[in-house]
């Protein structure tokens, strides 16, 4: 016969009601009463060990107080420029490392992440060892966070909320980005808002360098620069980049506090610039000579101070605008794709996440500062040399050009796999210009397009036509920008738009 818990439990007070009576007489004395309700507290404490308990109010909480936040980038989620992560990740999003990049160097945001060197587009980055990422937390308050990549404007974010009750939150955005315009700069951004009615106290964590046989420090100093009162550090390093060769390496960056404490009702910002320069790879039996390493040194230092105090003199309002401006200006060509809810199917946030990790591993030399008019002109005519691309199907169908990279590693690997494949494709001069190259030949790989004799192929499967599909701002000629549309009609036909 099977009993309930409930009857289990009326059961064991009257076992212990009749033993105290049996022995006693029931309620003949006041040790029996506190008897008989020991043997009851008892019984509750053990049944509610065994019985499950309510989730925690504050997971909810928290994230009721990430999505509040979280909704001012709700249109460009819907565009598939903006991947969100939750932490942990939540049921229905593409994991996705948030890294940022511009062709010189590139890093994640994550205190795992190094920056890393991008000597030549198609080869392997090679790791500095050393990360300036800033690992934001709070011994007093709770937070939960989120990482927002914003592929159109080259922005990786960490948002954190900090709550130390129900009804007190703060609210810590972190923003990173290598500056696509001025190409030895890593910009941090944290700025806390405290609405609440106390004092939020905040630690800062910055991991420090790495050892290895393959990184050897050479120097280090505290300085400052030019009229800041900021205190720099500037490291030099010699970094193996491959067999018998070695890179020197300098690392500028603004010295960190270790905590800051955010007065109820306000709000604070912290600003870290870090440059970073570096030689080509050169041979180590040359670096063996100190008087040529030393010149090597001496001027990588001095031209990470003259970037440094350029970029100071710039307000960082400013500086934020011209790297989102050229990454708007890059990101204006691009394509995207109906939404379906069919397993293992590959969506738009995929496609422009790969797009996003392979530009950020590409240099942009048109948009170099002091770049001559020769050279603009030579990379401009490269750019519109587009008969011979792409000589094959669409790359929609090659899986493993759309992987997801779990690290920065990761990313170079992919990036590489893309060049390869678009210069077995004839692809080669169209990518000699550099970023705004490589995404031409993306986007002509993945819709199969080939223009030939002042002609438009596409070489897509009708199998493949099942979806609606929109290429925008693909070069023809000197003059003209397509846009190629693709719609699925009710009767499953194709219909192809081209417009100028």
């Amino acid at each position: 016969m099977a009993y309930s818990m409930a009857d289990l439990i009326i059961l064991n007070i009257r076992l212990i009601t009749q033993q105290i009576k049996d022995r006693f007489g029931i309620y003949k004395s006041r040790r029996t009463f506190f008897l008989l309700i020991l043997g009851i507290t008892i019984i509750f404490y053990l049944l509610s060990k065994w019985m499950p308990h309510r989730s925690n109010y504050t997971n909810v909480h928290y994230n009721k107080c990430l999505q509040t936040k979280l909704e001012q980038f709700s249109s460009d989620v819907a565009d598939m420029n903006i991947i969100i992560n939750h932490e942990p990740i939540q049921f229905g999003e593409i994991v996705s490392l948030p890294f940022t990049g511009n062709g010189y160097i590139g890093l994640s945001l994550s205190t795992q992440s190094h920056i890393q060197l991008i000597f030549d587009p198609g080869t392997s980055f090679i790791s500095s060892g050393y990360s300036p990422i800033i690992q934001i937390s709070s011994k007093i308050w709770e937070d939960s966070s989120a990482t927002i990549i914003q592929m159109n404007h080259g922005l990786v974010r960490r948002l954190q909320c900090f709550q130390i009750s129900e009804v007190h939150s703060a609210y810590v955005t972190h923003t990173l980005y290598a500056h696509r315009y001025r190409s030895s700069l890593i910009i941090q951004e944290i700025d806390i808002i405290n609405p609440s009615d106390q004092t939020l106290d905040l630690d800062f964590q910055q991991k420090t360098q790495t050892s290895g046989n393959d990184i050897k420090q050479l120097d280090i100093q505290e300085l400052q620069i030019d009229s800041t009162k900021d205190t720099y550090l500037m490291t030099t390093y010699q970094i193996i980049t491959r067999q018998h060769n070695s890179s020197i390496c300098v690392i500028l960056t603004k010295k960190i506090i270790l905590s800051t404490h955010i007065k109820p009702n306000s709000q604070n910002k912290q600003i870290i610039l870090t440059v970073i320069k570096y030689s080509p790879s050169i041979l180590d039996d040359l670096l063996r000579n100190q008087t040529y390493r030393k010149q090597w040194q001496k001027t990588l230092e001095k031209q990470a101070k003259d970037d440094l105090s350029e970029a100071l003199s710039i307000s960082f309002k400013e500086l934020l605008k011209e790297h989102i401006d050229t990454w708007s200006s890059i990101w204006q060509s691009g394509f995207s794709i109906s939404h379906s809810l069919a397993p293992s199917v590959m969506n738009g946030d995929v496609i422009n996440r790969t797009i996003y990790y392979v530009l950020c591993s590409t240099p942009s030399p048109l948009y170099e500062l002091n770049l001559d008019e020769t050279k603009k002109n030579e990379l401009n005519q490269s750019l519109f040399q587009i008969d011979g691309c792409f000589e094959s199907h669409s790359t929609l169908i090659g899986p493993r050009l759309w992987r997801s990279p779990g690290d920065d590693l990761a990313v170079s690997q992919l990036s590489n796999l893309w060049r390869s494949t678009l210069l077995k494709r004839g692809c080669l001069t169209l990518m000699r210009s550099g970023v705004n190259g490589i995404l031409q030949s993306m986007l002509l790989s993945i819709g199969g397009i080939r223009f030939h004799n002042h002609h438009l192929e596409m070489h897509l499967d009708p199998k493949e036509l099942y979806r609606d599909m929109f290429f925008r701002s693909i070069h023809f000629g000197k003059q003209y920008l397509l846009n190629i549309s693709i719609t699925v009609e009710h009767d499953n036909r194709a219909v192809i738009d081209v417009s100028i």
